[in-house]
């Protein structure tokens, strides 16, 4: 994987200056050069917008290229665009063309595909079928995407949590469902609840990390007891130190004035790997993330948090 998204740094060595340029080297006989091209077209886009030609020469790319890597900075630029400047039709094309790779074989392509609707049409309802994917990375992204929107159900999240084997997706439900714990249908108590049993239970130092963030926004005696009883002794150096501001934001001080004994211990505690966690959720059995499909703090292409 890093050696794929090393592709990356074509980002500093763009193979042409020109817009139009770069729209010739799409079709290029040469993969890296299609590739480098569709890349400085997400950058291009970023910074300027594309041309309504450039957008269709990019979704026929989409479309037709047997390069996984073409298609997925293909899809990342028609997503950045957002159809801003490019007129209706050009923004109707390329909604089209990311609708269509949420179907690609490829599931980085997926994933990508999931952030880049998200920019162009937040509202489309194909992002919640997402979270029916095989993959975990296109679940994990559907649920950020759905997260940032509000559309994210506080029981869906819950789902998530108790059954997705992915910890990416754990990860991100924990974070949400903090936000929407007065839904109508799992409220505060009931989200404490959940959250309290990741903090214990959950392999991944990041998912439980995640739960305290959403305890100490809860704020509730119940969640402070979570934090107390579950979050001080974690393994994890990392956990304890998201428990200690957790705790102090639920009690509105200062980190260094809370009256709870926190040990530092070795960083991480808990597998990393962005795989799948056997059995489920948390406590079903032994056992990522931001920048895209990948473990948290990677540089993976296609981050829902960021857009």
């Amino acid at each position: 994987m890093s050696e794929k998204y090393a592709n990356r740094s074509a980002r500093a060595r763009s193979p042409a200056d020109d817009e139009t340029d770069l729209r010739s080297l799409l079709e290029s006989p040469c993969e890296y050069e299609r590739q480098d091209a569709a890349l400085a077209l997400v950058d291009r886009a970023e910074s300027e917008g594309l041309d309504p030609e450039t957008a269709n020469a990019l979704a026929e790319r989409l479309a037709e290229d047997e390069s996984e890597d073409v298609r997925q900075f293909a899809v990342e630029a028609l997503g950045v665009a957002g159809g801003e400047a490019t007129g209706n039709d050009a923004t109707e094309g390329a909604e089209t063309a990311i609708r269509a790779a949420l179907g690609d074989d490829e599931e980085w392509v997926r994933a990508e595909a999931v952030v880049a609707l998200s920019r162009v049409a937040p509202g489309a309802d194909v992002l919640a079928d997402a979270l029916g994917d095989d993959s975990g990375w296109v679940r994990r992204n559907a649920v950020i995407a759905l997260g940032k929107t509000e559309r994210a159900t506080a029981e869906e999240l819950a789902d998530r949590i108790k059954n997705d084997p992915h910890p990416a997706v754990r990860e991100y439900a924990a974070l949400y469902l903090g936000k929407r714990a007065d839904d109508a249908g799992t409220g505060a108590e009931e989200a404490v609840r959940l959250l309290a049993a990741v903090l214990a239970r959950d392999p991944e130092a990041f998912v439980r990390a995640k739960a305290a963030e959403s305890l100490g926004d809860l704020a509730t005696d119940r969640a402070e007891q979570a934090l107390e009883t579950h979050g001080v002794t974690d393994r994890s150096d990392d956990v304890k130190r998201t428990v200690k501001r957790a705790l102090a934001s639920a009690r509105g001080v200062d980190p260094d004035q809370l009256d709870v004994e926190i040990d530092d211990g070795p960083p991480g505690g808990g597998p990393q790997a962005p795989g799948e966690t056997p059995g489920g959720g948390p406590g079903d059995g032994p056992g990522g993330t931001p920048d895209g499909p990948g473990p948290s703090g990677g540089q993976i292409p296609g981050d829902p948090t960021q857009r």
